[in-house]
């Protein structure tokens, strides 16, 4: 087994002079190699029978740190011994312990520590190949340039991939990735041009923006023949489209309408989430194309949410006739009952309830930034609908359908109890201007989340406490789109006028 042994350089004479450590490399009888450390220390500090500094107590002579050379020599002890491992017996020289030494790297950084209960400033030193780290660099400048030269979809594709398997996004949120990248796959398509990382510009954002404010208009109604021989009006891409649209089948089933600015905002979340990446990370050589882009912020309006009153109505309503519909509506109350985002909703496991009093979990949006595990109480109308399904044969905690027939489900249970579908005034996402609509064409999955923080703001409870319960991060402004001032509490305020 090789040894480094470490000496004091004979040449020194008395122990208040300083001196070099010198080294003794033992491969195998056939490499016996001694050489000079470039390490200097006082005479009096060296501890010759150790081969090593003395203690700090021991410390006679000048004002060094015996502890900051002793670390330097335990770096320089591994880096030879890998460097002997690491090279054939065939391909040792008589230089090759000179050679070893020549192509360290030292680095060190200040760093403050308490020595004797004395505030000091010592070097925190490190060690590295000069020939590693070329070749780190030259691997380094390989990557990026085949990055750099990645067409965007498919950079864009291995972002997407990379932060799902490394836990920073949830599956919820890579599917809407997905969702994003495929529509700037069809982009390209449309215009006949494929980008590259390196060529790209804001131009092309603004490309983006108007291809996803736009794909409405490459698709039309026409009559389509169905297998049984019938003609059915469909709406479809236009026919000198339809290659656009190949392996796009969930989008051939949902269809593209008309999108709205919010839309666009989420889409470009993810493209500047990217871009990041792409410039910090990778550390591309690219501008940065979003320094002159003006990007649109989402604009949510009023929230619309139903009492605590019409909850209950719900939760009593019979269902007898669309005992489909009942399940539902179930998962729908006990969704307003504990806040969580549908994702997290659908992922809850019977082992997430405990003691049959609380549920506890992480949220997936921001199990990254805090981890912290949300605690809710369970309302009583919450433990009753847990007890009527905690017999479903598997560990789910409700029985749950896919999202979109999940919010297409809470549409028609409003439909079902037509005393609840009143009519509410919104903001149209696609105009901007407010329009009145009924609940069973607008209600979703989100609109339990926001009554269960709305009728929390109704009762005067502040954001942090309310977000304690529904996962929102510490300062989140998300949640105050959740604030409505009550019409009880304006009229308050206007008999004050």
């Amino acid at each position: 087994m090789a040894t480094v042994n470490y000496y004091l350089s004979r040449y020194v004479k008395k122990d208040n002079q300083r001196g070099e450590i010198q080294l003794r490399f033992s491969g195998n009888r056939n490499f016996v190699k001694r050489a000079a450390t470039g390490i200097h220390i006082y005479a009096g500090n060296w501890d010759a029978e150790r081969g090593m500094p003395k203690t700090r107590k021991s410390i006679k002579f000048g004002e060094e740190n015996n502890d900051e050379i002793r670390d330097r020599l335990l770096l320089l002890t591994g880096y030879l011994l890998r460097c002997w491992e690491e090279t054939p017996e065939g391909e040792l020289k008589e230089d090759s312990l000179t050679e070893w030494l020549k192509d360290i790297e030292w680095k060190s950084e200040k760093e403050e520590n308490i020595l004797g209960g004395k505030l000091v400033i010592v070097n925190r030193w490190t060690l590295n190949s000069k020939t590693q780290l070329a070749e780190k660099e030259a691997a380094k400048k390989r990557e990026m340039a085949r990055f750099e030269n990645h067409y965007f979809v498919d950079a864009f594709g291995f972002f997407m991939d990379e932060q799902f398997n490394n836990g920073v996004i949830v599956a919820e949120r890579k599917k809407s990735y997905n969702t994003c990248m495929g529509i700037w796959d069809r982009m390209e398509k449309f215009h006949g041009t494929r980008h590259k990382i390196k060529t790209m510009t804001t131009d092309v954002l603004y490309d983006f923006k108007n291809f996803i404010l736009n794909e409405c208009d490459l698709w039309e109604f026409r009559n389509e023949k169905q297998k049984n021989g019938e003609t059915v009006e469909k709406w479809l891409p236009k026919k000198r489209y339809e290659d656009i649209y190949k392996g796009y089948g969930y989008v051939l089933n949902r269809g593209v309408t008309k999108r709205s600015l919010n839309y666009v905002a989420n889409e470009f979340k993810y493209i500047r989430a990217f871009w990041i990446w792409i410039m910090k990370v990778q550390k591309c050589k690219v501008d940065d194309i979003f320094e002159n882009f003006n990007r649109d912020q989402s604009v949510y309006g009023t929230p619309f949410f139903f009492t605590k009153e019409d909850r209950d109505k719900l939760f009593k309503a019979d269902f007898s006739t669309r005992p489909e519909l009942g399940v539902q509506r179930d998962i729908f109350v006990f969704q307003s009952l504990v806040g969580c985002r549908v994702g997290d909703l659908k992922r809850l496991k019977k082992s997430n309830v405990i003691d049959g009093k609380y549920l506890q979990y992480v949220a997936g949006k921001t199990r990254n930034k805090s981890g912290k595990v949300v605690t809710v109480p369970l309302h009583p109308d919450a433990v009753t609908i847990l007890n009527r399904y905690k017999d479903t044969g598997d560990d789910r905690l409700l029985p749950f359908i896919s999202d979109q027939n999940y919010n297409e489900a809470i549409k028609a249970m409003f439909k079902h109890v037509p005393t609840l579908d009143r009519i509410v005034t919104i903001l149209d996402p696609v105009t901007r201007l407010e329009k009145q609509v009924r609940l069973s064409e607008v209600a979703s999955s989100h609109m339990g989340r926001r009554n269960f923080c709305g009728n929390l703001y109704e009762a005067g409870f502040r954001d942090a406490d309310i977000a304690s319960m529904s996962g929102h991060s510490e300062g989140s402004r998300a949640i105050a789109r959740y604030r409505k001032v009550s019409e009880q509490q304006k009229l308050k305020m206007i008999k004050k006028l």
